[in-house]
């Protein structure tokens, strides 16, 4: 007997483009039902790319404060440090404050996507007993990241009206900036609007990819999240003093 919370539709017809992106905000279980039947990803791949680097030089003044600032703040390091390391920032102009981040933007966004696919493949084929490709996995988490269009539009404006990199959507607005440092500033910050939608963006892409329920399709996804932000919190606290 077929699980009632399983996602299949075999009858569904292919959605183009467009429809794609309508509906990972509207109606995910629909857009990837037509991923897993036809699983392309370049257009999602190019326009997380073109957002990242819109993003990077809309705020690339506002970057380089924050890293002044963290230096300035720094615990390890001399005087003589901060003032070398700030020199040589002065010096920096726009290939080194916008060309290089925006074509490491590039690079880095492919790498990104393929170590993410790679460990939802590992996660469904290995450890869930599933059976889907590389580019099946590819697709979902290529066309699931899109939600961050959404975390870019909202988050840009306020971090130039406010004139900081530093804009919460998190439950970290309940706490003041200046624990920022804090590991229970970081477990807020974790608690996000954007990634709670991202996750429930995912999972319900892996149940309908892997065709498991809903209900599995959270089990997959959660705890690597969960993971994510444990390992994200050690090296921040690892690396506490030094930024």
């Amino acid at each position: 007997m077929e699980n009632s919370d399983q996602i299949i539709n075999e009858n569904s017809k292919d959605l183009s483009a467009v429809q794609r992106i309508v509906k990972i905000y509207s109606d995910p279980a629909a857009a990837f039902e037509s991923i897993r039947k036809n699983p392309t990803w370049l257009i999602p791949v190019l326009l997380t790319i073109l957002l990242a680097i819109t993003m990077i030089l809309s705020t690339s003044d506002l970057q380089v404060e924050a890293q002044k600032e963290a230096i300035l703040s720094s615990e390890r390091m001399t005087e003589e440090q901060k003032d070398m390391i700030l020199e040589g920032m002065e010096d920096s102009g726009p290939l080194k404050t916008q060309v290089l981040p925006a074509g490491m933007a590039v690079i880095g966004t492919f790498i990104y996507f393929a170590i993410a696919a790679a460990i939802f493949m590992m996660i469904g084929n290995l450890i869930m007993g599933g059976n889907t490709t590389y580019k099946q996995n590819f697709a979902l988490f290529a066309w699931g990241s899109l939600i961050g269009i959404a975390e870019i539009i909202v988050k840009v404006p306020l971090m130039l009206s406010k004139g900081t990199y530093k804009v919460y959507t998190s439950l970290a607005l309940l706490m003041d900036e200046s624990e920022s440092g804090t590991v229970l500033f970081q477990v807020f910050d974790a608690v996000d609007l954007f990634a709670i939608w991202k996750i429930v963006v995912f999972s319900i892409g892996f149940s309908v990819i892997y065709q498991i329920s809903r209900k599995k399709g959270y089990m997959a996804i959660v705890p690597l999240y969960l993971i994510i932000v444990a390992i994200s919190i050690g090296f921040k606290q690892m690396f506490s003093g030094f930024f």
